[in-house]
């Protein structure tokens, strides 16, 4: 009897993860885990791959530098600074009048201009001023013709009204001499030296001082004046004047040392317009340095640039006043 033997192959296991089939094509991964460009691992990369991988982080570094200053110019655009420019100034003189022009320049879209009579308030130097009228055109995208009607608190705010003779007055030199710390009562020579100007209208102004006051303080140390039986037949051509104070009692100055003054002077004026009147003007806060020389002499003068002065214009004045 004849025996068959049957023989099959025990298959081999795997052990580990099961290998795809060589042919079988790998799962394509998503953009968002792509690399952008890799490093070669068994070379040393070239100048033209370390640029393609450095690319993308420039670009993004200056990317976000761009979108910052974006931001920034719009958040500066955004904030309304609007900017106001007188164009012309005219004075009607009956009753006192004023009509200014300005040009006003919005440099945002987002904020709007009120020009109405309500939403209008100004100030005429020192003093108040009641708004009549108010008108406004649009003469291109960020550019706004605004006028303004007003009457100013007094007869003539700031000097010569009635004619269109715009001023203003200011300190611009002071000059203490002859005065020494070693005397038992130490005085000194005060010359102050005064402007007026018209910057608007370009009035030619002459002046002549009448009267004036040098304060320390609220103390008033020295007085000067100029009597005169007809203050307007006294005029110099020319739109300065100086005050003299003499023998103005000095406090006791060691080393240097800077104090402030005030002057209060009255001065005729005149202008080519025609008018004449009173200038009274307040000159506060006038910084004086003194210098001590070895020999004990003290000079002074002017800390600074010229100082303003605020005034008030009168077309009479009454000298026994």
């Amino acid at each position: 009897m004849a025996s068959q033997t049957n023989s099959y192959t025990v298959p081999e296991v795997a052990i580990g993860y099961p290998m795809p089939p060589s042919s079988a094509t790998p799962p394509r991964r998503g953009w968002w885990s792509r690399p952008i460009v890799t490093m070669p691992a068994d070379r040393k990369p070239t100048c033209k791959e370390t640029t393609v991988v450095l690319t993308p982080c420039c670009g993004g570094i200056f990317t976000v530098i761009a979108v910052f200053i974006l931001i920034f110019q719009f958040i500066d655009e955004a904030q309304c600074h609007a900017k106001f420019a007188i164009r012309s100034i005219a004075v009607s003189p009956s009753p006192t009048t004023w009509h200014v022009d300005f040009l006003v320049k919005n440099p945002s879209s987002m904020y709007t201009i009120y020009y109405g009579v309500s939403e209008t308030a100004l100030k005429l130097g020192p003093l108040n001023a009641a708004v009549l009228n108010t008108s406004h055109k649009r003469i291109s995208r960020r550019h706004t013709a605004f006028s303004v009607d007003f009457v100013a608190e007094g007869a003539a705010a700031l000097a010569s009204v009635r004619d269109s003779c715009y001023l203003e007055f200011f300190a611009d030199s002071v000059s203490v001499s002859n005065a020494n710390v070693n005397a038992n009562v130490s005085t000194s020579d005060w010359r102050i030296g005064f402007v007026a100007t018209s910057p608007v209208t370009g009035c030619k102004i002459s002046l002549n001082r009448v009267q004036s006051r040098l304060f320390r303080g609220d103390q008033v140390i020295s007085n000067s004046s100029y009597p005169s039986s007809d203050y307007f037949e006294q005029f110099v051509a020319g739109d300065k004047t100086n005050v003299v104070f003499e023998k103005v009692v000095m406090p006791e100055v060691l080393d240097d040392v800077i104090w402030d003054f005030r002057v209060e002077i009255m001065s005729a004026v005149n202008t080519d317009k025609n008018l004449n009147g009173f200038l009274m003007a307040t000159c506060p806060d006038i910084p004086v340095k003194f210098t001590t020389d070895p020999a004990g002499n003290v000079v002074g003068s002017l800390f600074g640039n010229m100082r303003r002065c605020d005034f008030i214009f009168q077309h009479k004045w009454d000298s026994s006043s």
